[in-house]
Order: structure tokens, then C-alpha cells, then sequence
């Protein structure tokens, strides 16, 4: 549950800032490409602003990882320090936009992807580097690697016992290893897609008062963590 709703999160701001700022601030293959791009093509200015994306991730990224550091003994809300600055950024990048909805100003660029680094490492550490939530490229590629393999179990489980064995397999198929991962990066895929949606129809209806979604979701799941039910979550792993 904590990483599809921050994949609906990540795809919810990543959409948001894309119709605000004409960007979008977790992808960083992106935003390095264009530095690249932009010192081949002697645009100084241009590679700087890329560059100060990459940084502001970074800087998020390691953020997260002082903060569970930090709370790696807790019996719970491990997690919530984190979801906390997260939260906080992005409430403060969407009031600050909504009181200046006409200003081209790069530190609400910085906030988000800053934001967007917190999220990543924060998934990265508590899923052992198995998840992401702010990019969909690896999980894509998961997903087709992961249907092959279902598709490869159940003709091998099948093999030689007719269409019978084959019906048998499918059936068997929900409770495969393979089917729980694919049910899980498609579950991520999905959240990222709905957050997409979902974010952009905000925005059109309420500016950037938009933002107040994917905060309330990163609230809810700081509640969630510091309740007697935090204290069960896993044990965040280094990577």
C-alpha cells in the first residue's frame, strides 16, 4: 500500500509541475540528457538549470537517507520524518505558486524534484532498491520481463499433460511468484497513471491549490506510519 499510493504521489506531481512549469521534475535521465545536450550546444545557462534539477534530487535523495538513518531504531514512524519534509515541500512549493501564479520561478522546479528525491530513496531503502515510485522506465521493463516468465511457467508446468495441464496451470497461476511480482509493478504503473490523471484534473480546476492532494496522501501515510501499526512495517534496509 505505501508504494502505490507514492507512485499515484510521484506521477501526481510529476504531472502538476509539467502543466505549471513545463517540466517534469523526477525524471532524471531526462533532465541529464539535457545537460547534456545543452553543453554540446553551448547553452550555458540551460545546462545549469538542468543541472541544479539532478542536484536538487540528489540533495532530496540524500535527505531521505540522514532522516531513516537517523530513525532506523524506531519501533515506528521510521519512515515519517521523511514523508514529513516531503510533505512539506511540496505544501510549500503549491502556496507559493498559488499566491504568485504568473511568477517563472526555478525554486518551485528545485522544491519538486527535491521532494521527488526524498520519495525515491525513501522507496529505495525500504524495498531493499526492488521498487521505484517516481519513474515508470524500470518498472515497464519489469513488467514485460515478468509476463515472459509467467507465460514460460505455465508452459513448462503444462507441458505434456494437454489442454487439461494448461487450464490446471493457469489456474494455479495467482498464487505464482511470478504473478505477485507482476501484480505489484502493475499495481504501480497503475497508481502512477492515476496520479497523472488525477493531478493535471486538479490543476485545471484549482491551480496549484492541486498540490494539496499528494500532501494529504504523504499525511495520511505519516499517520499511518506512527500508529501501532508502523511498528510492524519492515525494517528499513540499506542499499
Amino acid at each position: 500500500m505505501l508504494v502505490l499510493l507514492l507512485a499515484s504521489v510521484a506521477g501526481s506531481v510529476n504531472a502538476i509541475g509539467f502543466f505549471e512549469v513545463g517540466t517534469h521534475t523526477s525524471h532524471m535521465t531526462g533532465n541529464l540528457a539535457n545537460v547534456g545536450e545543452y553543453l554540446a550546444n553551448g547553452k550555458w545557462e540551460l545546462a545549469a538549470s538542468a543541472g541544479t534539477l539532478v542536484l536538487s534530487f540528489l540533495l532530496g535523495a540524500m535527505t531521505a537517507t540522514v532522516l531513516m538513518d537517523v530513525a532506523r531504531q524506531r519501533n515506528r514512524g521510521r519512515h515519517a520524518m521523511a514523508l514529513l519534509v516531503e510533505a512539506l515541500t511540496l505544501a510549500a512549493v503549491g502556496m507559493w505558486s498559488f499566491h504568485h501564479p504568473t511568477a517563472n520561478e526555478p525554486t518551485v522546479l528545485w522544491g519538486m524534484a527535491y521532494a521527488m528525491g526524498i520519495q525515491n530513496a525513501l522507496v529505495t531503502r525500504v524495498s531493499g532498491a526492488v521498487v521505484r515510485t517516481t519513474h515508470m522506465t524500470g518498472v515497464v521493463t519489469d513488467i514485460g520481463i515478468q509476463l515472459v516468465k509467467m507465460m514460460t511457467w505455465v508452459r513448462d508446468g503444462a507441458r505434456g499433460h494437454g489442454l487439461g495441464g494448461l487450464l490446471w496451470m493457469i489456474r494455479r497461476l495467482p498464487t505464482a511468484e511470478q504473478f505477485a511480482r507482476t501484480r505489484l509493478h502493475l499495481g504501480l504503473a497503475t497508481s502512477f497513471l492515476l496520479g497523472c490523471t488525477g493531478g493535471p484534473l486538479l490543476f485545471f480546476r484549482f491551480g496549484p491549490a492541486a498540490m494539496a492532494m499528494p500532501c494529504g496522501v504523504l499525511l495520511l501515510l505519516v499517520v499511518l506510519d506512527m500508529s501501532p501499526a508502523g511498528a510492524y512495517a519492515p525494517v528499513t534496509r540499506g542499499t
